[in-house]
């Protein structure tokens, strides 16, 4: 039986052999669905029909049946596929601290595109090379103009659209922080919040006026003439301290979502003329949903959401009734966490594509974030965007493959099984202790967690269970050192995974310690050996900027606000 993924909508044996190795007669049509495909392999000749990506589809297809065929010959078949969501993206978060190399830029471009996602976001703040902004990403390692066109280039080649991502109100405060901008902040003296709570001695919003939109306006111009896309993410998500500044008078008069509505249509008029359509994060506005009729009817939402309850459902239905074109986008849940939280991730991207399904959604966004340091291995996110994949190719079937064997085959090539285990046990151990939480892993507040967060983390969790956390991940290494991935990055994955595993394990131990003795205790060489090899595996996907504000998270936990 064959194992092809993702998994295509029809496949029938039709009885017979190919015995010809013959290479496919390719045949371009428009009849079928964009993407979509047929491959016919007869006795005498092998058809794919499709357009340009439909074509390039059936012949990734041809190829996994060739591979598994090996020398023999091969079965005929007709196969008729088609995908079942038109948008199926994925979001790269390159501005907490961690900017891939380009090397791993393009690794990513190759694999999204054998998994036929058809789009590309890179979440940038600070991380483009701006050519009067030094000041901001002068230690960033950000990515060149030049990069960016390149990236853009290889996106093309593969069927993929590099859509620019540029946050444009709140998330501002890489930008804020710095003098030169902070008379452009709603607060910019810093503000404080509660829920979730947050306190900065500089701003990180903009301020709603126009101002802010004459410096907005040729950033994107720069920033723009990059892509080649139609699109434009402009955010537009967590205005955090709107009215509490600038804005308070216009907010006491009008109320905060009348005043982020009218800003958004501003903004909206900015991308409008440049022809671009504008994407923006659906948060705030669906706080309100009766402000949903005042979006423009060309704007396109994006629902987020990244636990595994989120209320897609609603959302999807409140923007659908409006007739707004709209997309849904589910995360890795990989962020704030060393071993990711794969249960919650994988019931979030189903729930996200079913609701996306069921009321007509373009399609969907994965997402994945570096909040706090980007500390999670660059592996954990794997398992999340193979079974994005496969859903919103074909949500019908997807639910029924073996995720790990999937990924052991595909990705890591890895006959013993062994490193998809060690990936999806991991990203169980939240589990394991009984303690799953919120937007993080447990072991992430033990180990960064200021004294009263990690009194509110610990609650009434029984030693015992501290303990069997420690024993699983424990067993979990034995697993990664049964592993034998012939990946050519493979080396690097199993120091990342190893890495992890000691950070959960320093993570239990000062749990442990703070709960036998009241105090939080130092472990300060333990500290040093790990942010070292933090340093070191760091460089082998990314560049040097960030590492330093990474690496100061595991070496003084305590002088952060986490």
């Amino acid at each position: 039986m064959l194992d092809i993924f993702p998994v295509p909508k029809s496949l029938n044996y039709t009885g017979g052999h190919h015995t010809k190795n013959a290479n496919p007669i390719l045949e371009t049509t428009s009849a079928l669905q964009p993407e979509g495909y047929s491959l016919t392999i007869e006795p005498e000749q092998i058809r794919i029909c499709g357009d340009k990506n439909g074509l390039r589809h059936g012949r990734d297809t041809l190829r996994q049946i060739q591979e598994q065929a090996g020398e023999g010959p091969l079965p005929c078949m007709e196969i008729r596929d088609e995908p079942s969501l038109r948008v199926r993206g994925f979001m790269l978060d390159i501005s907490r601290c961690k900017v891939p190399t380009m090397e791993t830029l393009r690794n990513l471009v190759l694999l999204l595109a054998k998994l036929r996602y058809n789009q590309l976001q890179l979440y940038t703040e600070h991380t483009f090379a701006f050519r009067d902004h030094e000041t901001v990403w002068r230690e960033a390692s950000p990515m060149t103009p030049e990069e960016v066109r390149e990236i853009d280039s290889l996106c093309i080649k593969h069927g993929i659209e590099l859509v620019p991502n540029f946050n444009s109100f709140g998330h501002f405060e890489r930008w804020l922080r710095h003098e030169p901008y902070r008379h452009l902040a709603e607060c910019p003296d810093g503000f404080e919040r509660e829920e979730p709570r947050i306190v900065r001695d500089h701003g990180g919003t903009l301020r709603p006026d126009q101002t802010t939109l004459d410096f907005l306006g040729p950033l994107h111009d720069e920033f723009l003439e990059n892509f080649t896309s139609g699109q434009f993410n402009v955010g537009l998500d967590e205005p955090w301290e709107l009215g509490q500044g600038w804005s308070q008078p216009l907010v006491e008069e009008k109320g905060k979502h009348t005043v982020y509505i009218e800003f958004l249509q501003k903004i909206h008029k900015l991308i409008e003329g440049r022809g671009k359509t504008m994407l923006f994060w659906s948060d705030i506005l669906l706080e309100r949903p009766d402000f949903v009729d005042c979006v423009p009817k060309d704007a396109m939402p994006v629902i987020w959401g990244y636990e595994s309850d989120h209320p897609f459902a609603e959302q999807c239905r409140q923007v659908a009734d409006c007739g707004l074109d709209y997309i849904v986008s589910p995360g890795t849940s990989t962020w704030n966490s060393f071993n990711g939280r794969l249960p919650n991730a994988l019931e979030n991207i189903r729930a996200a594509i079913s609701n996306a399904r069921e009321y007509s959604a373009l399609g969907s966004l994965l997402t994945t974030w570096g909040d706090n340091g980007n500390h999670q291995p660059w592996s954990t996110m794997y398992p999340a965007i193979f079974y994005h994949a496969g859903l919103a190719w074909n949500h019908g079937k997807t639910s029924h493959v073996h995720l790990p064997g999937i990924l052991d085959r595909y990705l890591f090539q890895d006959k013993t099984g062994q490193l998809s285990k060690t990936l999806f046990g991991l990203g169980n151990a939240d589990y394991i202790i009984e303690r799953p939480l919120i937007n993080c892993s447990p072991t992430f507040h033990f180990l960064f967690g200021t004294e009263k967060k990690l009194a509110t983390t610990l609650g009434d969790t029984e030693p015992q269970l501290l303990d069997r956390g420690q024993r699983h991940l424990e067993e979990t290494r034995t697993w990664l050192e049964a592993a034998h991935p012939q990946c050519p990055d493979a080396d690097t994955i199993c120091q990342e995974l190893n890495l992890a595993i000691d950070l959960g394990l320093l993570g239990l131990q000062r749990a442990r310690g703070f709960q036998s003795a009241g105090q939080v205790p130092e472990l300060n060489e333990k500290r040093t050996e790990l942010a070292n090899r933090h340093r070191n595996i760091w460089l082998q996907h990314a560049r040097l900027g960030g590492v330093e504000e990474s690496i100061d998270y595991i070496k003084d936990p305590m002088g952060k606000t986490i």
